[in-house]
């Protein structure tokens, strides 16, 4: 194992020194951003977290939709951020570029695969950061680092630009320590449509029993304010929806639809290349690979029962509250049964926005003796503003 592995470093990227200002008028005038190594920044190699990836791919020859739109709106352009390897990760590490760090934890992990960009915005040192989130890389980042995080539902971002992972489940998300920035970095990057306020809240218990008991109690006042705001929530228990047999089988649609995509997406390079790459990478996308047919239309059925009743289930006027992560930010270093028991606890429930399409905020609202942690609000699809809102309205 590298010693850069076992050792934190800044969130930005050492093989880029990007300055790109931005239009200098608009919303964001005034504002820093960062971008993740995955995305697409004109004149700059895109590095997707693998030197061998750098080395053998060509500069950008435009920015990412998402960036263009930023600059345009007057942010300017600081940096690229760490990313774990072609953003197939939730810990944070990079065997090759160092683990960034969590400013908010001593020792612990930032949470990955947005690792980079959490890291800079926790640390002061941009103002917002994009990220991408396939199965939880913004929320849990946001919950372990104190910050607003969003996944926003699938399609409302442009992807153009940003290399991808498993395509049906990847979004463009991004990062603020100030709620009101956060919802204006949203109003430039999905435009704004009409969205009404939430008239009913949703509480999914089985989520929460998967969470430590120090998150359940650090969440509780987050959930009274909620209450107050709203109502009192319904207590559901999406785990048990009529059909599937709990939440592993909701894992393990998420994981053949992941996997068999990633695979697609990259490992005919990796066995045309023969990269270095971290402990456990490549095999996750040679596990991809294997999965049949059959498995692939099962988790296809799967999905499609997921997601109608999770349409049915918030319509256009319900929120649901999970936990942002399931536990605080584990040490670095820890074992790896300990980062094993997060991906699972985190994919049980958290799989649910990505197999439904639907967006989730991570709201810094919980503090834990262990380090913060996130309340994890859903809404239906495309009821991103909704989400924005509530996180300004519950900030103030």
């Amino acid at each position: 194992m590298s010693e850069l592995y076992r050792t934190f470093v800044s969130g930005f990227c050492s093989h880029d020194n990007i300055k790109v200002p931005g239009s200098g008028r608009g919303p964001l005038a005034g504002t820093s951003f960062a971008v993740k190594d995955i995305i697409d920044v004109a004149g700059q190699t895109t590095g997707a977290g693998n030197p061998d990836w750098y080395r053998t791919h060509e500069p950008a020859e435009r920015h990412a939709t998402a960036v263009a739109r930023l600059l345009d709106a007057g942010a300017d352009l600081v940096g690229k951020t760490i990313t774990e390897e072609f953003a197939y990760g939730l810990i944070g590490e990079n065997f090759h570029y160092g683990t960034p760090v969590n400013p908010r934890v001593p020792g612990g992990v930032p949470g990955g695969s947005s690792s980079g960009s959490a890291s800079v915005v926790a640390a002061g040192e941009a103002d917002f950061a994009l990220g991408t989130d396939t199965g939880g890389s913004v929320r849990v980042p946001a919950s372990f680092c104190g910050l607003y995080g969003i996944r926003p539902s699938h399609g409302r971002v442009p992807l153009d630009g940003i290399l991808p992972l498993a395509p049906s489940l990847d979004t463009c998300g991004w990062f603020a320590r100030n709620p009101e920035l956060f919802r204006t970095i949203g109003h430039v990057l999905l435009g704004v449509q009409p969205s009404g306020a939430p008239t009913r809240v949703l509480l999914a218990e089985d989520a929460f029993e998967l969470a430590d008991a120090e998150v359940r109690d650090a969440l509780a006042p987050a959930i009274a304010a909620v209450t107050a705001q709203i109502g009192t929530p319904q207590v559901v228990r999406p785990g048990e929806m009529v059909g599937l047999a709990g939440y592993g089988e909701w894992q393990t649609a998420m994981q053949v639809t992941r996997g068999s995509e990633a695979a697609a997406s990259h490992l005919a390079w990796m066995q045309v290349t023969d990269p270095e790459m971290g402990p456990g990478f490549r095999g996750r996308f040679e596990a991809g690979a294997k999965y049949t047919r059959a498995e692939i239309s099962e988790a296809i059925t799967r999905r499609a029962m997921i997601e109608g009743y999770l349409s049915g289930l918030l319509g256009e006027d319900a929120i649901m509250l999970v936990p942002g992560a399931p536990r605080a930010a584990p040490q670095r270093g820890a074992e790896e049964a300990v980062y094993d028991d997060l991906r699972d606890r985190n994919e049980f429930y958290n799989c649910a926005a990505p197999l439904a399409r639907l967006p989730q905020v991570s709201l810094p609202l919980g503090e834990t003796a262990s380090g913060p942690v996130g309340l994890g609000l859903v809404a239906g699809h495309g009821n991103d503003e909704m989400l924005l809102d509530l996180a300004v309205t519950l900030a103030n």
